[in-house]
């Protein structure tokens, strides 16, 4: 359902055929706390119409007997959201939260796959990742909630509970929706009432698109793509 305006732009037959952005250059940052990940300089470019048929030729649909189908794009933006069971704080503390960062950042860089923007409160986290293989979307999931369940638990001690209760995922549509996803992230946690505003809250890819595109960027970014609320039926 997320991708259907991207399915229809790609297949129209009227569509002019865009020029292609140059490729932004890939900077790898280093954060306190051992927060690593990818920015990306330039604006994303997975969605010209040239790289749309590269794409779509290797897309998979896949379909669930109890839920609804899923698109997956090679090489493509995506928007992942995941809650714990309950709804309940098992991520709590700094120690828990950093835990889970790192599991999800060793995950997605077994992966070869681009994290872009990340927040991780106490009882749900979301990211913006770009997946060289979006069809094992749901096999990378499995291991980070595996993994983050087995390490949390062990810090509490609580062997065997259930730490993860589903996630979500979106494919993103075009250049407004990728921002707009972004701001969602870092505003996340004023959201939630963690904090005053999102440069105050360090478990977030905020700091680290601060230092690298600067306050006013994210300003006007903000400004053009206001976050969107995500209808999930639960409140993330």
């Amino acid at each position: 359902r997320e991708c259907i305006s991207l399915l229809m732009r790609i297949y129209r037959p009227s569509a002019k055929p865009r020029k292609p952005r140059e490729a932004g250059s890939m900077t790898s940052l280093r954060t306190p706390n051992k927060f690593v990940f990818t920015v990306r300089r330039a604006q994303p470019t997975s969605w010209t119409s040239r790289g749309d048929r590269v794409l779509v030729q290797k897309e998979h649909l896949k379909k669930y007997r109890h839920a609804p189908a899923h698109l997956f794009l090679t090489d493509y933006y995506y928007f992942v959201t995941a809650g714990t069971y309950g709804k309940r704080p098992y991520f709590e503390t700094d120690a828990k939260k950093e835990l889970l960062f790192d599991t999800i950042h060793g995950m997605l860089e077994e992966d070869v796959s681009e994290l872009h923007g990340w927040v991780i409160l106490s009882n749900h986290y979301h990211m913006l990742v770009r997946l060289k293989d979006a069809f094992r979307l749901p096999q990378l999931i499995r291991k980070i909630h595996s993994k983050s369940a087995v390490l949390v638990n062990k810090l509490s001690r609580q062997p065997g509970r259930k730490v993860w209760y589903q996630y979500w995922d979106e494919c993103i549509r075009d250049e407004k929706d990728f921002y707009a996803k972004l701001n969602y992230i870092h505003w996340n946690p004023v959201k939630h009432g963690y904090v005053d505003s999102p440069e105050s809250y360090r478990f977030s890819s905020y700091g680290s698109h601060l230092r690298v595109q600067g306050k006013e960027w994210l300003q006007d970014v903000f400004r053009r793509f206001p976050p969107t609320e995500v209808e999930k039926g639960d409140d993330f």
